[in-house]
């Protein structure tokens, strides 16, 4: 029987015997068995059935092997892998391809599957889950060292005159960035006298100015009096990043600040050219997307990143100018179909946030429990709940409202809600602060410093809520249900809530101040890094040219190596015979 038919059979969900297709799979040619092992995992994906699909993931992985790793079978692969859960085995392959394209030379393509990797989880799963590998950030830094360059701090940096900080700006094209946001305010409340703030981004200038978040983001910072500067239109994606290392190192920058430098490896790659002297990482979230293993040091807003960040890192609670009730005016409930009297439940964030079934279920509870009430998810739509349908009676579809981000209208439909419940197991976020500033109740889980940092399962709540009703232990939701049971059902209890909510957070709303102590630490910074990298003379600048000589010509890394602790030698000899000498 001939193959064509085999398949046919096997697509319409037949069971085929071994026996028929043994001669097929035993074919001399590596190649043939190649082609007939995709063409079954395709014939068995098709299928449907659920036995079919467990065979479908034994001839993918043949096929992908035979094939020597073949990137036309990506689509397949990965969807067969995805419905099995193996988002492991997806990396694995993204990660090979990536290799694979660095040893022969292909930076660009190194890159792009760098950044598959990077967001498996997040694209099959709807999962922020992130890790690091040391393989990975090794190949990023070797592929940037031809271009590298060689900046030196300048001796007199702290004494006087203007220290030149580039940003290197995550999310320039995504709407409502708060990454842009956090570099905006940092640009905005810098001591101009002291510092001088530049913004750089690695996205091309056509792709910037072609979409509506990034002319907001032009114009934000030209009336900031700070340029933002765009990698030009070149391709491929590699020729672009070099060029703007190059721009950003014509800037003559004394420090280079990264906001997400694992976001891409896009920004890895330029950070990696060491376009600065020095290079310090803002943490706003899973060192995994903040921190490679090369900055110099870093910042971490938060404590329990700090705790996981693999290089030296201080912490500093940054502030923001946040909105006032009187600026605002609420949404119009009439609007969703909602009425003026109910109680409204409202929860914000990226539909990642929203995959909790327990959360739904208790706020389903509270729902049957409280007639008057409403819930309102901002940033999810139910397709991306896949459990969400089997919770909801028609009834309670009624009182649950699901929204895209609302860009424009976020804060009218903060002050909407009558209380704000923070995502699980992921939570904190800009929402709490803004819903706060708002004089809007919120209520949140504790967070768990006794395990690694994880992106899907922390909250940084208890170091910017102080109000201990409203904090809750973690994963605690039958108490999560008695809270807000009460919120619903007390008025008075309510309008308390907001009050010490709002008091609470009024002492943490001034930029100005956190603007002064964030250069303090950036000073601070700098004053190590000189002290701890002098000058060096014209031996050590030779070795430095034969390792990116070595790396250009694809040397071993072994030998490139080497030459690494061959520089460090020479800088500890220098610096030895120099405190000799001086006694």
């Amino acid at each position: 029987m001939s193959l064509d038919s085999i398949l046919t059979r096997i697509a319409s969900g037949e069971a085929v015997p071994a026996s028929e297709l043994l001669p097929y799979l035993s074919a001399e040619s590596r190649q043939q068995r190649a082609d007939v092992n995709r063409l079954l995992a395709d014939a068995c994906w098709r299928s449907g059935r659920e036995e079919q699909r467990r065979h479908a993931k034994t001839f993918i992985a043949r096929a992908w092997l035979l094939s020597r790793f073949s990137p036309e079978l990506l689509p397949l692969f990965e969807q067969i892998h995805a419905a099995a859960g193996d988002i492991d085995g997806i990396r694995e392959a993204y990660k090979r391809l990536g290799m694979t394209a660095a040893a022969t030379g292909d930076v660009s393509a190194a890159l792009r599957y760098f950044n598959l990797w990077q967001y498996a989880y997040h694209r099959c799963q709807h999962v922020d889950r992130y890790a690091y590998d040391v393989d990975i950030l090794d190949c990023v830094d070797r592929l940037a060292a031809p271009d590298r360059h060689r900046s030196r701090l300048r001796p007199d940096l702290l004494q006087g005159g203007k220290i030149r900080v580039a940003y290197l700006a995550a999310g320039v094209t995504e709407v409502g960035s708060a990454l842009m946001m956090v570099i905006a305010s940092l640009v905005k409340h810098h001591d101009r006298s002291r510092f001088e703030p530049m913004v750089f981004v690695p996205e091309a200038e056509r792709t910037v100015r072609t979409s509506e978040a990034g002319r907001r983001e032009l114009e934000r910072f030209k009336n900031l009096d700070c340029e933002l500067v765009m990698a030009p239109d070149i391709r491929p994606a590699h020729a672009r990043l070099v060029a703007l290392g190059r721009l950003i190192d014509d800037a003559r920058p004394d420090v280079l600040i990264t906001s997400a430098a694992l976001a891409t490896f896009d920004h890895c790659f330029v950070a990696a050219l060491r376009p600065a002297p020095v290079t310090i990482g803002l943490i706003q979230g899973p060192p995994q997307q903040f921190a490679p293993l090369t900055l110099d040091s870093a910042i971490s807003w938060m404590l329990h990143p700090l705790l996981d960040c693999p290089v030296t890192c201080a912490l500093h609670h940054n502030e923001f100018a946040l909105p006032t009730r009187r600026e605002v005016s609420a949404f119009d409930r009439r609007t969703l179909g909602l009425s003026p009297e109910s109680v409204v439940m409202l929860s914000a964030g990226r539909h990642v946030k929203f995959q909790d079934r327990t959360f739904w279920e208790t706020i389903v509870d509270l729902l049957r429990d409280h007639p008057e009430a409403s819930f309102v998810a901002m940033g999810v739509e139910e397709g991306q709940i896949v459990f969400l349908s089997s919770l909801l009676t028609p009834e309670l579809r009624t009182r649950i409202r699901l929204l895209a981000w609302q860009g424009a209208n976020y804060l009218p439909l903060l002050c909407m809600a009558d209380m704000v419940i923070d995502t699980f197991p992921s939570g904190g976020g800009s929402i709490l602060f803004d819903a706060m500033s708002l004089g809007v109740p919120v209520v949140s889980f504790a967070n768990d410093y006794m395990k690694l940092y994880d992106q899907v399962d922390w909250s940084p709540a208890e170091e910017f809520i102080h109000v201990p009703d409203l904090l809750l232990q973690r994963g605690d939701f039958p108490e999560m249900r008695r809270r807000v049971s009460r919120l619903i059902e007390d008025r008075d209890y309510r309008s308390e809530m907001a009050r010490q909510c709002l008091e609470d957070i009024q002492d943490r709303t001034d930029p100005a101040r956190a603007s002064r102590k964030y250069e303090a630490i950036c000073l601070q910074i700098l004053e190590r890094q000189l002290t701890e990298h002098e000058p060096v003379d014209g031996r050590s600048a030779e070795v430095e040219q034969l390792t990116a000589r070595l790396s250009r010509r694809r040397a071993p890394a072994w030998v490139v190596g080497a030459a690494g602790h061959l520089r460090r030698a020479l800088r500890f000899g220098e610096r030895l015979l120099d405190r000799v000498a001086s006694r």
